[in-house]
């Protein structure tokens, strides 16, 4: 566990995975990491002496719901996604899923039934004062949170010292991600964290230069 920001911890969730718990006005889990983790998520939380009232899943990939049901259980929360993720949330697009896309997520987690979701989340919602940033692209759902200056991109892109799209393989639609992409580095955040890198600061200087180079 490291304290990214006063309110904003990364939690380890998976070899390379990231799940984050911010102190908004209530306590948000943000993704829930690969499964079999959970455990684990739940006593990095517990050192804290916090139970957290709500779960967020930024998209329905195998390493960031991977323990929502028994974190769910376990602490009590409640369950938010994205409406737009709700066909890869529920299976529904699993026929249009690119094969590769398949063959992670069945490698990762075998059959798994959908996960229970409490609260389907629409552009520009709150959860907690966590304000949702639509960001498909990577999957056709997909999200960010806003929370002050802080963001959390989920896959939107990889952070670090420069930030990266998230693998090409990997992303739906590379066109519409790069559009989120701008979209986000028009917000002025400072703080960005995403769920296979490092935190990075100056995030909003950072997402333009990397919206430049596409130019």
């Amino acid at each position: 566990m490291e304290k990214v920001a006063p309110d904003v911890y990364r939690l380890g969730a998976g070899p390379g995975v990231s799940a984050f718990l911010v102190l908004a006005e209530a306590p948000v889990l943000v993704d829930t990491g690969l499964s079999g983790w959970g455990p684990s998520v739940r006593r990095q939380i517990a050192r804290l002496g916090i139970r957290p009232d709500w779960i967020v899943l930024t998209h329905g990939d195998p390493d960031h719901i991977g323990n929502v049901g028994f974190l769910r259980e376990a602490m009590g929360a409640q369950v938010c996604a994205a409406a737009g993720e709700r066909p890869s949330l529920t299976h529904r697009l699993w026929p249009a899923t690119p094969l590769l896309r398949r063959a992670v997520f069945w490698a990762l987690t075998g059959p798994r039934r959908p996960p229970v979701v409490d609260r389907w989340l629409g552009p520009r919602e709150t959860v907690a004062g966590l304000e949702v940033v639509a960001t498909p692209g990577h999957t056709p759902g997909h999200i960010a949170l806003r929370w002050g200056s802080t963001l959390i991109a989920g896959d939107a892109f990889v952070s670090g010292a420069r930030p990266r799209e998230s693998p090409r393989l990997l992303t739906m639609d590379r066109a519409l991600s790069r559009r989120s992409i701008e979209g986000l580095a028009g917000l002025e955040v400072d703080l960005a964290v995403s769920a296979h890198g490092e935190p990075m600061r100056d995030a909003s200087r950072k997402l333009r230069e990397l919206v430049a180079s596409w130019r």
